[in-house]
């Protein structure tokens, strides 16, 4: 019997997995989690996990961080990422992170299911090209993509950013946060190349749009 593990919050989207998982074969059982809270319970309490099929943003960790969390409590189960996210930097960051395969939820069922036994037969499974988006359209609104690739960022990469928001240039932010200028030039192009720009203006443009949109709910909040 493999036994694999559904965590995603959405529950018509977590009944439809297990819905397909069960129509592979006779000998699937399947748990279900709504929340990586849940899902870290599941993985504790059990021994007999042989797949996790996570979806990328559910309440708890969210985004690839999830996966490291999932990772670093039971690195003995592979991770299959489900998600409506088909950001190639995503994509890359979540194998980076020890995913097996990262699925899209635009996948036909068949291919779903093939995907699926492959990271049980213990392959890896990558989406083809046509459901990779390799850039993400600065249409002056922030998506789930753009918000995935700003967790991204490493704490000190985000205090980097936030300074060069400030008009800080690298002298002073290798200063402010007692580095080497080589670490700071570093950093910046790890940032720009994790948000997908090509410029610290388009970087602190896409950052302010981040930060208003974080903003938002608390100014309706306290206009309620």
């Amino acid at each position: 019997m493999m036994t694999v593990l559904v965590a995603d919050d959405h529950p018509l989207f977590r009944e439809a997995i297990v819905d397909a998982l069960r129509g592979m074969r006779d000998d699937i059982g399947v748990l279900e989690s709504g929340s990586l809270s849940e899902a870290f319970d599941q993985v504790a309490g059990s021994a007999d996990i042989d797949l996790i099929l996570l979806d990328l943003r559910m309440p708890g960790v969210s985004g690839v961080k999830g996966v490291r969390a999932l990772r670093t409590r039971r690195p003995d189960i592979p991770i299959a990422v489900i998600s409506a996210l088909t950001d190639s930097v995503v994509i890359r960051e979540c194998f980076d992170a020890g995913a097996a395969a990262y699925i899209p939820k635009s996948l036909p069922r068949a291919h779903f299911a093939s995907a699926i036994q492959t990271v049980l037969d213990g392959g890896i499974y990558t989406p083809t090209d046509e459901h990779v988006v390799t850039a993400v359209e600065d249409d002056g609104e922030i998506d789930d993509s753009l918000l995935c690739r700003f967790e991204l960022l490493t704490n000190q990469q985000r205090k980097v950013l936030e300074l060069m928001a400030q008009g800080m240039p690298n002298k002073c932010i290798a200063y402010e946060i007692d580095v080497q200028m080589t670490t700071v030039k570093s950093h910046v192009s790890s940032l720009l190349q994790k948000l997908g720009v090509s410029s610290r203006t388009q970087a602190v443009i896409r950052y302010e749009k981040y930060s208003r949109h974080l903003s938002a709910p608390n100014r309706r909040d306290q206009s309620s």
